[in-house]
């Protein structure tokens, strides 16, 4: 009889239990219900003016959702954006993708591209046919436009990532003094083979640009990866520093980190360097080496891009291990999305220079960056057999592998 008394008893608190469970529950839908109703009510009375608003002016039905979006998101969730007027001159991966960072930071932003089907589909759908097809940019953010003129003139900061094979060409239509009183953003990685200069260089000469007002935006960061929002460290380097931090803000956000630097000739020459080693690396992988060697070829790498940096560009706070060095180095050389070691991929695999460019659909700066370093140094005359070797490999016809191997007999 006990055992009996003592499981009613266990039942019955068991049942207290669930009743008091479905008491907390029924409050809980209460509140949402009421919530609910309430929002709805505000919402007829939207949607009651939007009515009203219809017919005293023919409203789009995306307009009125804009409008509508607009009043019921909450002030707190909504970023202050800086209001200074940038301009990004081209229409690539690494431009969308700087576009993408921008937008978020920024109020007005002004896009040039040449292409009229990429305005076309930024202006109608939000999306670059032609490049990170995924990204969406809100049309509303950017005003996106092939009048290079006009892109310009509306801005105070001019960020260029045009591919330094095309920059003089599509530079052509600008006035020698209208990037003089603006400041100036590099994001290229190469050098423009018509002058044989690095862009900040080319921009002082040609267009009278002050160096206070240069600056590059540089760093390990493949535009895939951004367009993921996978978390990628930048750096702004200018002899500016107040310009350097105005930059690092424009490209600091929730997945991306901009730090300063005032290094603005070593970090933008290791750019171009690092595309050529990525090159190389790529060749290497094509013949067949593996991973181990791989590894030592960079350090190399490292130490002849630190002895001809330092060679130009004396610098005495500079720290080679550095992300915007040594990380650019790593990530353009390793990375699956590097065009650079994909096009000496190719080489490496047996294709000939001319078929490898013919396959490649996008640039590979290292290309042209080669010929303009292997001319430099005709002046300078520094020790940089790494980029040599691969300067007769794609200019003189010289057999890749036994080349390779050949220079591969001094790394340590």
């Amino acid at each position: 009889m006990r055992e009996l008394l003592q499981k009613g008893h266990a039942l019955c608190f068991s049942f207290a239990k669930i009743m008091k469970f479905f008491n907390v529950l029924m409050c809980e839908c209460v509140n949402v219900l009421m919530c609910e109703c309430a929002f709805f009510l505000v919402c007829m009375d939207f949607f009651c003016i939007f009515a009203h608003l219809k017919k005293v002016k023919s409203y789009t039905t995306m307009e009125l959702v804009d409008m509508f979006s607009d009043v019921m998101i909450p002030a707190r969730r909504k970023k202050t954006r800086m209001r200074y007027r940038v301009a990004v001159i081209g229409g690539g991966s690494w431009a969308t993708a700087i576009v993408k960072i921008l937008s978020a930071n920024l109020e007005h932003i002004h896009w040039w591209v040449r292409e009229d089907e990429i305005v076309e589909g930024i202006s109608s759908y939000g999306h670059n046919p032609l490049f990170l097809s995924s990204v969406y940019i809100n049309p509303k953010d950017v005003k996106i436009s092939t009048d290079l003129r006009q892109v310009v003139a509306k801005s105070d900061y001019v960020v260029i990532v045009t591919p330094s094979a095309f920059l003089h060409k599509t530079l052509e239509p600008l006035k020698k003094s209208k990037l003089a009183n603006k400041k100036i953003i590099n994001a290229v990685k190469g050098i423009v083979p018509e002058t044989m200069q690095v862009i900040t260089e080319y921009l002082k000469t040609e267009f009278k640009v002050p160096a206070s007002n240069l600056a590059i935006i540089s760093g390990p960061s493949h535009a895939e990866e951004v367009a993921q929002e996978k978390f990628t460290f930048l750096t702004a380097a200018s002899e500016n520093e107040e310009l350097a931090k105005i930059v690092a803000k424009f490209f600091t956000n929730r997945y991306v980190r901009a730090s300063v630097s005032k290094d603005i000739k070593g970090a933008e020459m290791a750019v171009v360097l690092k595309n050529i080693y990525a090159l190389g690396a790529g060749i290497y992988s094509g013949l067949g080496y593996g991973d181990n060697f791989i590894a030592a070829y960079i350090a190399n790498c490292l130490k002849e891009m630190k002895r001809f940096v330092g060679s130009i560009y004396a610098w005495d706070d500079r720290h080679i291990s550095d992300s915007v060095y040594l990380g650019d180095l790593l990530v353009t050389a390793y990375s699956i999305y590097s065009r650079n070691r994909m096009f000496g991929n190719m080489i490496g695999h047996g294709l000939s220079v001319r078929v490898a460019r013919m396959e490649m659909n996008m640039i590979a700066e290292g290309y042209f960056s080669c010929r303009c370093i292997h001319e430099m140094n005709k002046e300078f005359k520094a020790e940089i057999p790494i980029v040599e070797t691969i300067y007769g490999i794609l200019y003189e016809s010289n057999n890749v592998s036994s080349e390779m191997k050949r220079i591969a007999e001094h790394f340590v």
